[in-house]
C-alpha cells in the first residue's frame, strides 16, 4: 500500500491557487485521433460537436472531433469510480482495491476521500496507511495546520481552522463535522456527473476544470447569511465564487439545499462564467438559477454521502406552497434574486421559490406530453449561456409557445402532484 500525505487536504487560503496551479499540469485526459496521435490535457468542452478544445496548461488545443478515435476522460473514470463505490458499499475488503483503481488511474483526489471515508468510518488501518497517518499512543494523528492531531483534536481545531477538501468538480471547506464533510463531498460529485449527463450535451457545457467551492458551517451561527433569515446561496464570480450552507441541527445528515447550492456553482462553471456584475445581488436569469438547481436538490437523494437520482422529493409540498397564490409565470420570469427570494422571510418568498423550482422540475419531465424537455434545455442555453437572461423573445424563440400559454398546464400538473 502506497503511503501519502492527504493531498485531498487545503487550507481554505491556499485551495484556488492549488487548483490553479493543478490544472497547469493536468493532463489526466487522453485524445487518441484516427492517424494514431495521442494528445493529454484536460478535455474543456466534451460536448462541443465539431471542435473538441483540449486544455494543456495556459494553451488550448483544438482537434477536430471527426479527427477522434478515442478520448479517455476523467469525467468518465470519475463516473465509473462513482459506481463502483456504490456497488461495493458494504464488501470491506473491496474498500482498498476501490482505492488503488482510483489511484491508477488518475483520480488521487477520489481515492484519499474514500480512504479518509474508511478511517472515520470504522478506523480502518488501510485508510490510515493510505493516508500516511503515524500513530502516537495508540491512536492515529490527522495533519492539519502544521501540526499533527487526533480526530478529537482536529474536529475541535476545524471551529477555527477549517479545512478544505477538494475533488474533482467540487472542494468543500467546513469548520466542523469531518464525516459529514466527506459525505457532502461525495454527494456534490455524484450530482456533478448526474448534471452533466443530464444536461452536458443539450445545453453543450463545458468542463469544469477547477472545482467549485461550497463553504459548509456547522451552524447556523457561523453561517454567512444573505437577506432575512439564514438561507444557502452561492455568490457568484467576480465577488465570490463560493457556494454557501449550513447544518441547521447536529442531527442533520446533510447541510441545507446542498445539491441547489452545489447544482448553482456548477451553472456559473460550466456555463455562464464570470459576468461584469458590479453587484452580488445580479444575476443572468433569477428563476433559472433558482430553478434549474433545485430539480437537482429534489431529485438527488438516498443516504448521506451516497446520493443518487430519484423521483423528487417532496413535490406534493412544493406543489402546495407554488399554489399559494396564483401562479403567474410572466411574473415570475421578472423576480429579482435578492428581493424575490432572500430578502424576506413570508409566504410570498416561499411561492417565489416554489414556483420557480416546480416550473423548472416539470419541464424537465421527460415524459411530459407536449414534449418540454429539450426546448427547455435549448432555453437554458440561449438564456444563460447567450447571457439572454429573463427575456421574453428568447422564450418564445425556445419553447415555440409564450410563457403565458404554459401556465394553465402547469397549474394542471401542480394540482396533480398534490393529491399524490
Amino acid at each position: 500500500m502506497r503511503r501519502r500525505h492527504g493531498a485531498l487536504l487545503a487550507s481554505a487560503a491556499l485551495l484556488l491557487p492549488q487548483a490553479a496551479a493543478a490544472q497547469d499540469h493536468d493532463l489526466r485526459d487522453l485524445i487518441t485521433t484516427k492517424s494514431g496521435k495521442e494528445l493529454r490535457g484536460r478535455v474543456a468542452t466534451p460536448f462541443a460537436r465539431d471542435t473538441i478544445a483540449l486544455q494543456q496548461g495556459g494553451k488550448r488545443v483544438r482537434v477536430e472531433r471527426s479527427d477522434i478515435a478515442s478520448m479517455d476522460t476523467l469525467a468518465d473514470r470519475l463516473a465509473e469510480f462513482l459506481r463502483r463505490r456504490q456497488q461495493f458499499v458494504d464488501k470491506d475488503a473491496a474498500h482498498a482495491p476501490l482505492y488503488e483503481w482510483a489511484k491508477s488511474r488518475g483520480l488521487d483526489r477520489m481515492a484519499d476521500l474514500h480512504a479518509m471515508e474508511r478511517c472515520i468510518a470504522d478506523d480502518h488501518g488501510f485508510g490510515h496507511e493510505a493516508l500516511g497517518h503515524q500513530k502516537r499512543g495508540g491512536e492515529w494523528l490527522w495533519p492539519h495546520a502544521g501540526k499533527q492531531r487526533t480526530l478529537a483534536q482536529l474536529e475541535k481545531a476545524l471551529a477555527d481552522e477549517p479545512l478544505t477538501l477538494t475533488g474533482e468538480r467540487f472542494a468543500v471547506r467546513i469548520d466542523g463535522n469531518l464525516r459529514g464533510g466527506i459525505h457532502a463531498l461525495f454527494d456534490l460529485e455524484r450530482m456533478g456527473v448526474c448534471f452533466m449527463a443530464e444536461c452536458g450535451e443539450s445545453i453543450g457545457l463545458s468542463e469544469a476544470l477547477q472545482p467549485v467551492l461550497v463553504d459548509i458551517r456547522s451552524s447556523t451561527a457561523r453561517f454567512q447569511k444573505w437577506g432575512f433569515k439564514p438561507s444557502p446561496w452561492y455568490e457568484p464570480p467576480p465577488h465570490g465564487d463560493v457556494g454557501r450552507t449550513f447544518y441547521s441541527s447536529p442531527m442533520q445528515a446533510r447541510p441545507q439545499r446542498l445539491f441547489f447550492t452545489g447544482a448553482h456553482g456548477l451553472l456559473y462553471r460550466t456555463l455562464i462564467g464570470q459576468t461584469n456584475s458590479p453587484d452580488d445581488r445580479d444575476r443572468v436569469c433569477t428563476w433559472l438559477e433558482i430553478g434549474l438547481p433545485m430539480h437537482f436538490e429534489m431529485t438527488m437523494q438516498g443516504d448521506a454521502g451516497r446520493a443518487e437520482p430519484g423521483d423528487g422529493r417532496a413535490q406534493n409540498l412544493w406543489a402546495a406552497q407554488a399554489m399559494t397564490f396564483d401562479v403567474d409565470l410572466a411574473r415570475m420570469l421578472n423576480e429579482p434574486m435578492f428581493g424575490g427570494y432572500y430578502l424576506t422571510d413570508d409566504s410570498r418568498t416561499q411561492a417565489n421559490w416554489a414556483v420557480a423550482s416546480m416550473f423548472a422540475h416539470w419541464l424537465m419531465q421527460a415524459d411530459n406530453v407536449p414534449a418540454t424537455r429539450e426546448r427547455f434545455l435549448a432555453y437554458v442555453r440561449v438564456a444563460l449561456g447567450d447571457r439572454r437572461g429573463n427575456s421574453t423573445t428568447a422564450w418564445d424563440s425556445a419553447m415555440k409557445q409564450r410563457i403565458t400559454e404554459f401556465g394553465a398546464p402547469f397549474r394542471e400538473w401542480l394540482q396533480k402532484t398534490i393529491t399524490r
